[in-house]
């Protein structure tokens, strides 16, 4: 029996403007697509900063570049009008805010599909019903494809590294270990954008120390080109203890990462390409339900989470005071419930499996 896929589509495009993590949990939809579709264009909007993620996709006709910021709104209306004129078959919202959302809708195309968000929900033809069970989100995405009788092709994700990427990374790590080859290459990421997600700095000082004295491993401090003073209080006192990741960009901390044994992380960007490399990492998880975010069923990927009355909040920033006493929770104590050891005794079971 032929599948119930809707007409064949010539032309598709998948919107997804901000967050190089949600960026990277679309690439299962793309393969599936891809699958289904293998005559078809597949096109993806992004933001300038999330583009490097998708570079060398197999999957992927055309990468277009959403108008930053700076630009005047009558160059950004022209842009998007030159999309309009590409006559696309589908477009998938997999955001569905109101900016993609009215994007999608002024696009025109046959058909709009995306998540029945409130009075967004009014710009898709194929609204796709909520997700009201939290799961993870590179399953949430490909939600839309079922919703449409399309099936999916798994919910692996995705980075494609060049030949002189993975070299690069390989004399960065051998300039590392120059002087004292590494038992085991452990990354430490203690950056994040929201300060809620972060585990307390001095907990990533406790825990480099550990890595170092137990393990007898120098862990590397791996954080962005605007992490230096997060990097620089994590390193006082244990500078002889830990190695620091090199200046990369986007595509280069991926390679860098790629050869590593372990990275254990807050959630953020460098789990997620871990993640999509096939490198182990195990993510410390505060206020937001870390199944979400983490490849469910895959041993090579574990959370560290404390659930407290109160979470998952999902908050940016934790609403508790920092004086005991003072309220029915501590600041961000969701996070300080889980030690040091803890972390230790997880990722050495890790590393040794």
């Amino acid at each position: 029996m032929k599948p119930a896929f809707p007409p064949d589509p010539r032309k598709i495009l998948l919107i997804r403007l901000k967050g190089i993590g949600d960026v990277l949990l679309s690439t299962p939809l793309m393969r599936a697509l891809r699958k289904s579709f293998p005559k078809a264009e597949i096109h993806f909007l992004t933001r300038a900063f999330c583009a490097p993620i998708l570079a060398h996709h197999p999957c992927l006709d055309k990468l277009w570049i959403y108008p930053p910021a700076e630009v005047s709104f009558q160059e950004t209306l022209k842009f998007i009008w030159f999309l309009r004129q590409i006559r696309f078959d589908w477009v998938l919202d997999l955001a569905a805010e109101p900016r993609s959302a009215w994007l999608t809708l002024f696009l025109g195309a046959p058909l709009r599909a995306g998540f029945a968000f409130r009075i967004r929900q009014w710009a898709f033809n194929r609204p796709v019903p909520k997700n009201k069970v939290r799961k993870y989100q590179a399953e949430v995405n490909l939600d839309i494809l079922r919703h449409l009788g399309v099936p999916d092709d798994g919910n692996q994700t995705e980075l494609f590294l060049k030949s002189a990427e993975t070299q690069w990374a390989g004399q960065a790590w051998a300039s590392l270990e120059k002087n004292n080859p590494l038992k085991w290459k452990i990354g430490l990421n203690p950056t994040g954008s929201w300060p809620s997600k972060r585990w307390p700095l001095d907990y990533w000082r406790q825990l480099a120390a550990l890595i170092h004295e137990r393990l007898g491993a120098k862990p590397v401090l791996c954080g962005g080109p605007n992490d230096g003073e997060i990097l620089g209080e994590v390193l006082r006192g244990i500078e002889g203890k830990v190695l620091v990741k090199p200046d990369t960009n986007l595509r280069q901390a991926a390679a860098f990462i790629s050869r590593m044994d372990l990275l254990i992380g807050n959630d953020g960007t460098p789990q997620h390409l871990a993640q999509a490399l096939g490198v182990k990492s195990l993510t410390v998880c505060g206020p937001h339900w870390g199944l979400s975010w983490t490849k469910p069923s895959d041993m090579r990927h574990r959370i560290l989470q404390h659930f407290l009355d109160c979470g998952p909040c999902d908050l940016n920033v934790c609403p508790f005071p920092k004086e005991e006493g003072k309220a029915a929770h501590l600041h961000q104590e969701c996070l300080l419930k889980i030690t040091p050891e803890k972390v230790l005794d997880s990722a050495l079971e890790m590393l040794e499996s």
